[in-house]
Formats: C-alpha cells, structure tokens, sequence
C-alpha cells in the first residue's frame, strides 16, 4: 500500500448534498425545480457519512433546513475551500447563495448569504480563487439592455460584493449571454464563462463562450461556437474547464459537442470542435471532472460516465465509461481530494447518491460496491425515501455535493 504524505489530505470523512424536496413528480433532471411545488418542507443540506471505518457509513446523519422552499438548491462548490471558509451553495430560484460552515463536521451551520448584485439575478456557479475570494455568475440583467445579459461577479470569503461586470458585448448586441459556469486560470489572469439559460421556458441564448481578465473583471472578448451541420452539438456551451497550461481549455456543450479553445492569452483565441458524440443518443452532457489528463463525462440520455484521455486535446481518445442503471441519470461529479473517490449525484425517477473509485493511473473508474445503506441494497444513498433525520419525509433532488477536506 503507497503511504501518503504529511501534506497529502486524508480521506473525506462527511459528504454534503443540496437538495430540496420535489414531492411525487420526477421532472427533467436539469430544469426540475423550475416546476417544483413551492408547499415543499424546505429545502436542505443532507450531511452522508462517508468514513469506511465508521458504524454509520452511508447513512444521512442529518439535514440542514435552509429555510426556503422550492428555492431550486443548485451547484455548490466542486471542492471545499480550504482554511475552513464555508462553501457556497447556490439556491437558484430565489437568487440566494448560502455560506455553509463545516468546521464542526456533522453538525453544519448557514453562517450567512453572499451579497446580492445590483441589476443582476439568477446567480449559477461559483469559483474560489486562492485568497480564498469567490466568483460568481448570473443568467440575467435588470431588463434595461436587449438580450437581458448576465454578469459575473467578485466577492469576499465573507460573500462581501467586491465588483460586478456586466456580460454585454457590443459586438453581440440583444443576443441571450446566459452567463452560466465558469473555470478560472490564476496563473494567466483569464476567466472563461458559457451561456445557457436555465429557464426551460428559454429556449435561445447565445452559443458562445466568454473570455474575462481576472484581475478587474474586464471581459476581454466573446468566443462563438461555429454552428454544428447536421447535428446540434453546438448548442448551449455548458462546462469549461482550463487545461494545466492555463493558455487554453475544453468545453462540452449541454448537446454533447467538445471544442478546444487555445490562444487564449494571445491577440487571436481560437475556438475549434474537437469531437461530437452521436445525436439522437447523446444529450445532456453535463457537469465534467477533469483530472491530471482525464476528463470524466457524465451523459444523461446514456446513463453513463465516459472516460477520455485528453493529453492531445485536439483528439480526444475514449478510454472506458462507467454504466449506471435505467433509473439514475448523471449530472453531478466532484472529487475527494483525499482518496480515489468520485461522488456522483442524480435526479429524475430514483434520486440519489452514489460513490465511484477512480484509478489515475489508468483511467479506470469502478463503482465502490461497499457505500449503500444496507447490506443488499442498491448502490449509494437513496433520496427518494420515507424518512430523513429530524425533517418531512418524500422525494427530494440532490444536486450539487462535495466532500468535506476536514
């Protein structure tokens, strides 16, 4: 067995969900909450034991009311910040992000909200910077400027607004820039943001990606996607993830295309597509992890978790994909930085929760066979059950989740 080193973290020991309760319905996995009943028990953290040597493994050990129902509990973080900062945890409906303190493990508490932004809502993601600072990005505007653009935005570790800039481009006047995730490269002072509109009853936006400056929030430029010919592989830019080079990075579309952009840093970014699954089978490629040279690729139409190689970014090799079953549909995946375990989360008909063992080495992902709440249950943590700690009963969605670092 490698020993791991003193500075190595250890094993995650909790796991910490957002959810909300959805009642009997079991709508589309991504715009669920956009129909969820308001009537709800509120909506929650659920806190999952994920220590292999406790007696309480798999188990949901309690859930943290957030007061607020039908609030569409959306993206957390993907990783814990470090210093015991409180993570974000975005509720998308309501405009509300909440700061989640963990330093008491279990037991978390919502220390506060971060600031909200004037002339902009909807906020969607959230990235730390290493001072410990957040950024955050918002779907629309005020209303006063055609196409109704979002923005991205600063704040403090305390959720203090610092500085917010509008997603307008001259040059894309009245298109929907549904600012929408975001990746951030410190080391070349570059931001990248997509644009998707939530909203299910929104069915435009640009298909573009945004180029920011770290530094000011100036955004730099606004990078289109060429439309796809005989597929829409191109439509709703959804993650982007910056390579180790920090010049250029990978985006995967909501339509399961993947483009390389490069040059980042320089006068002429590129933008180029890369690889296109199969249509009508492939949509909903989702929430990506990218790892060393793996980039890890939840589909939803599939119900898998595809493994490329990404060492040459301009040819992406299939390495392996991890099956799931009929009725868990991916979406979610973050990492313990303390361990080979993935956590996978899944709405739709069998919401729930499950465990996956990645080996860097080969690109080999597993199920971990040994995290579900009983012996001859299925996999994970189900969240379509009777029963949860000292709250309502019912189905509720999981969505965002990230180990606890502590």
């Amino acid at each position: 067995m490698a020993m791991r080193s003193a500075s190595a973290p250890a094993p995650a020991k909790y796991l910490y969900v957002f959810a909300g309760y959805s009642g009997n319905a079991a709508p589309d996995y991504h715009a669920h909450s956009m129909i969820r009943d308001s009537t709800q028990p509120s909506d929650f953290i659920a806190v999952i034991d994920v220590d292999s040597s406790s007696p309480t493994y798999a188990q949901v050990l309690r859930v943290l009311p957030t007061g607020a129902s039908g609030s569409m509990p959306h993206h957390t973080e993907m990783v814990m910040p470090d210093s015991g900062w409180p993570f974000a945890a975005n509720a998308h409906l309501i405009d509300a992000t909440y700061l989640v303190d963990v330093r008491n493990g279990a037991t978390p508490v919502i220390a506060g909200t971060i600031d909200s932004v004037p002339g902009v809502r909807r906020p969607h993601s959230f990235a730390r910077l290493p001072n410990g600072d957040l950024l955050g990005t918002y779907q629309y505007g005020n209303g006063t400027v055609p196409g109704n653009p979002g923005a991205l935005a600063r704040f403090t570790r305390e959720g203090r607004l610092v500085k917010a800039t509008s997603s307008v481009d001259a040059a894309f006047a009245g298109q929907e820039l549904r600012t929408y995730s975001l990746d951030v490269s410190p080391t070349t002072d570059l931001v990248l943001t997509t644009s998707v509109p939530m909203d299910p009853a929104e069915t435009t936006s640009a298909d573009v990606a945004q180029l920011w400056r770290l530094s000011d929030l100036s955004l730099l430029r606004t990078l289109p996607l060429a439309p796809s010919v005989g597929d829409s592989s191109s439509r709703y830019p959804f993650e982007v993830r910056f390579l180790t080079d920090g010049r250029s990075a990978l985006l995967n579309t909501y339509y399961c295309g993947f483009y390389l952009l490069s040059d980042l840093d320089g006068a002429t970014p590129r933008v180029e597509p890369v690889l296109a699954l199969s249509h009508p089978q492939h949509i909903g490629c989702a929430v990506p992890l990218l790892i060393g040279r793996w980039w890890i690729m939840p589909v939803a139409s599939t119900r898998e978790f595809i493994v490329y190689d990404v060492s040459n970014p301009r040819q992406l090799r299939r390495v392996g994909a991890l099956a799931a079953d009929s009725t868990f549909e991916p979406h979610w995946i973050s990492r313990d930085p303390g361990s080979d375990r993935l956590v996978m989360t899944a709405e739709g008909p069998k919401p729930a929760v499950r465990l996956a063992r990645f080996d860097t080495a080969s690109g080999r992902l597993t199920w971990d066979p040994s995290f579900r709440e009983r012996a001859g249950a299925p996999l994970g943590v189900a969240f379509d059950r009777t029963t949860w700690p000292g709250s309502a009963s019912g189905r509720a969605a999981p969505h965002g989740a990230l180990f606890s670092r502590r």
